[in-house]
This record gives structure tokens, sequence and C-alpha cells, in this order.
């Protein structure tokens, strides 16, 4: 199937851990791949997209098969941030869980261009809480109970990661009767399931819906999405015209923008970089090695300029300079303006006094 017969995609992430439940399940994954025309091999492409519906059915026909009516949550136990790309680190850096909701909601199609998220504040079935609505649009209503599950899963998964995020989510929600196996889904969230609702949804604590979390970084929630803003378009097209599909040039044009404003942060890193351009890593690597560069040439550029930026430019101590490039003590940078500079960072600071420059 080409992209241009597709009417919604979704990253083959979203199939990670497919393979392994099936195997502890004691059914063989290959036949229900090739039923639904899915190539195995794309399950460990991070940057691959498949056909929504394909992966919908995929998910009923394996449920059926193992007689397993949880599948899409045992996939979810395999997956977290990671799976969810540049959308999971919106959700690490977030000031408050209703930025973190606002932004994944607004560029959710970026993961799979059929997923919508709806916040109701006040939520309706829960007292005292926000719901935050998890819907699947262009697909046929039976073939989406276990996506809609892993999805709820994933992102269930993503919050707990982070704290305090996942004690701010009081009960979970679904559209469909749960039968016998309710206990298993109450085991999984560790908190009440209502079964037969409107909605597939997470009713988070309505009083630290807008509360800052300490371990918040700012600028880098707001450069994501400005970066997300800059590429995708408000709305998902069709996606024959889908922006992660449209070619990029210049990696290293990519990679230097997303990672200017990072430096001096933990997530100054080939991976955290990686999940902000929604690239895996590897595949960001291949593209960086073919321009004729590397992740830590264009790191290490961009401290040597920020290195004499703030050498010339400031009064800043060495040791808060050793902060603000990242190096984790003042001996390091002196160690890098000797084989930027030939000189260690006095000498520039002098000399820069001596010309009357700064």
């Amino acid at each position: 199937m080409s992209f241009k017969d597709m009417t919604h995609v979704i990253r083959a992430t979203s199939l990670t851990g497919y393979r392994e439940v099936m195997r502890e399940l004691g059914v063989s994954p290959s036949p229900l791949l090739a039923q639904f025309a899915i190539d195995a091999a794309l399950l460990d492409d991070a940057d691959a997209l498949l056909p929504m519906e394909s992966v919908c059915g995929l998910l009923e026909a394996s449920s059926r098969a193992t007689r397993c009516p949880d599948l899409g949550l045992r996939i979810a136990r395999h997956q977290d941030h990671d799976q969810l790309g540049v959308l999971g680190l919106v959700m690490k850096s977030a000031s408050t869980p209703a930025e973190a909701c606002s932004i994944v909601s607004r560029f959710i199609f970026v993961q799979g261009t059929a997923f919508r998220i709806e916040v109701q504040e006040p939520g309706l079935l829960v007292p005292d809480t926000v719901s935050v609505n998890f819907l699947i649009v262009g697909i046929a209503q039976g073939l989406q109970r276990q996506t809609l599950e892993l999805t709820l899963g994933t992102s269930f998964q993503a919050g707990q990661q982070r704290d305090p995020f996942g004690k701010k989510i009081k009960a979970v929600s679904l559209p469909h009767s749960l039968g016998g196996a309710i206990g298993r889904y109450r085991d999984f969230f560790g908190l009440p399931v209502y079964e037969n609702q409107p909605h597939a949804a997470l009713h988070c604590d309505a009083a630290g819906w807008h509360m800052p979390i300490a371990d918040a970084v700012p600028e880098v929630s707001q450069m994501i999405k400005e970066h997300l803003e800059r590429n995708f378009p408000a709305h998902a097209p069709h996606p024959a015209q889908h922006p992660v599909l449209r070619p990029v040039p210049r990696m290293s044009d990519r990679v230097r923008v997303a990672l200017r404003p990072l430096i001096g942060t933990p997530q100054a890193n080939r991976d955290d970089v990686a999940r902000v351009l929604a690239i895996h890593p590897r595949t960001l690597h291949r593209q960086l090695l073919a321009e004729g560069t590397s992740f830590q040439q264009i790191k290490d550029t961009i401290r040597k300029e920020l290195a004499l930026k703030y050498l010339t430019e400031t009064n800043a101590t060495l040791a808060q300079l050793s902060v603000l490039l990242g190096f984790p003590e003042q001996s390091a940078l002196s160690r890098a303006c000797r084989k930027w500079f030939d000189m260690p960072p006095t000498h520039i600071r002098n000399r820069s006094k001596a010309a009357g420059v700064g």
C-alpha cells in the first residue's frame, strides 16, 4: 500500500512490544502481520509509518486469536516516553499537566493522524477532575478498542514516569464493556475504572491541573512547542501531505537549531534532540554522518561559539560559564578552551579586555 492510498497513518513505534506479547500468549505474530500486510521489518524502524486501519485491524484480530481482551494494555507495558517521541519529551519537561496536555493535544497527529485529544474542564464523570478524552477518527468503531486501550495505557505510563503527574490521575474510563476482565484493568491502572462511558479518558485532579511542577524545564518545553509550531500545521492534513513525510534538507542545521537552546541542560544529548526532531537517534546519526559531521561535533561547535561569546561579552565567573556550557567542572572548560583557542579561558578574557572588546 502506498502513502497516497492511506487514509490515516500511525508511527510503527505504536507496536513496540506487540511481538513479545503475542509470543508470551502462545500465538505467532507473523501470520497476523502478513494478514494485514504489515512488514515485520518496519516494526524495528522507529521512523516508519503504517496504515492506521491495518494496525487497528491487526490488534483486534490479535486480541481474538489470543482470547486476550486486554491485549492493548499488555502491549502498553512495553512502552514509555520513548515511543511517544517528541510528545514524550513534552510530557517530561512541561511546567504543568495543563501545559503538557495543551501541547500534546495540538500535535497528537504527529504520533497518528487519526488521534485526537479533547479536554473537559471540569470533567463530568468524576467530581473535582479534568477529563482528558482520547478519540480515534476515521476508523470504524469496531476496530478501535485495542488501539484506544493501547494509547490510553501508554499515555498513563508516560504520566506515571514523572512525579507528580501520575499522582494527579484519579480514575480511568473506557467506552466499552470490560466484562469479567475488569480486574485486569484495575490492576494495570491501580485506580477506579469505569466501563461503558462516552470516552476513553484519564480523569485528573482539578486542583493540581494548573499547579507548577518542581522539576519542570520551561525553556525546553517552550523550545519544543516552537519547533512543533514551525514544522507542523495546527491541524493534521491528509497523510499524503503530512509533514512527517516531508523531506527536510540538512539535518545538521536542524540539529543545531534544536540543540543550541539546550546547551547547559540535561536535555543537550542526542536522544532528546532526536525526540525534538521526531526522528530516531540512529537515523539522526546516519544522516549527520552522510553530511560529514556528528552530533558531538555540532555540540562542540556550539559550545565553542558560546564560550567565546561569554568570555568576551560577559563578566560571568568561570564556574558559572562551566554550568552554562554544560561542563561537569571548571577544569573541563579550561581544557576545552586550550583545545579550541590554544589558551586558557582567563587569557581569552584578559585579551578581550585589553583590546577594549565587551
